[in-house]
């Protein structure tokens, strides 16, 4: 009888771990969302997610990853350590669409000096999706900042190099400022911006954390 209990008992933690521990994830419009990522070899948590419209249409689901939670702006870029924005695609583009759509946003989130500042940055990244033939739904656009090496994208775990470029990595730490912004700074819907930054919920499927299993 003893016996019967105690793996009644072992059986009730193991479960409870499953479900509050490594293996819990966050759903956003029917996305599974890890919790921790490892980037650089550094464990980062999920700061926040939300995803992204344009027009009537979701294209993306956006997830911020951290060392540790900031719930502004300003705190997030100037959080020391490395970072990473995980876009996972809603809908199929075109690599042109893709490089037109960062160019506006790029613009739209820094300063005229900023952006005269890094045109060269710019490009790398705009032919860096133009050279795409296609990005489809389910693809996994990662977007990682790691100190003393720089900023670096990947398509479904490829990397992706600038053309020409002799390291996939762009080291300006003011390039990925203005790409965190793109996403969370003032011309982000305020709904996204709060979701990212983990001051709503609003965006992810009801029911909140799951369990991989």
């Amino acid at each position: 009888m003893k016996m019967h209990m105690l793996r009644r008992v072992l059986s009730a933690l193991v479960l409870g771990s499953a479900v509050t521990g490594a293996w819990a994830s966050v759903d956003v419009a029917g996305v599974p969302l890890d919790d921790t990522v490892t980037v650089g070899g550094v464990p980062l948590k999920l700061n926040g997610a939300g995803y992204r419209k344009r027009g009537y249409f979701k294209i993306d689901v956006t997830a911020l990853y951290l060392q540790q939670k900031a719930n502004s702006l300003e705190a997030v870029e100037n959080a020391p350590g490395a970072k990473r924005l995980e876009l996972v695609i809603q809908q199929d583009i075109t690599g042109s669409q893709a490089s037109r759509y960062f160019l506006i946003d790029f613009e739209a989130s820094a300063t005229p000096a900023e952006f005269a500042k890094l045109i060269t940055e710019v490009s790398q990244v705009g032919d860096i999706y133009s050279a795409l033939p296609k990005i489809k739904k389910g693809d996994v656009v990662n977007l990682d900042w790691i100190p003393g090496k720089g900023l670096i994208a990947t398509l479904n775990g490829a990397t992706l190099t600038p053309h020409g470029a002799p390291s996939p990595y762009m080291n300006s730490e003011l390039l990925a400022r203005v790409m965190l912004r793109m996403y969370i700074g003032g011309k982000t819907p305020a709904e996204l911006h709060d979701n990212l930054l983990g001051l709503s919920n609003s965006m992810r499927d009801k029911g909140g954390d799951s369990a991989k299993h």
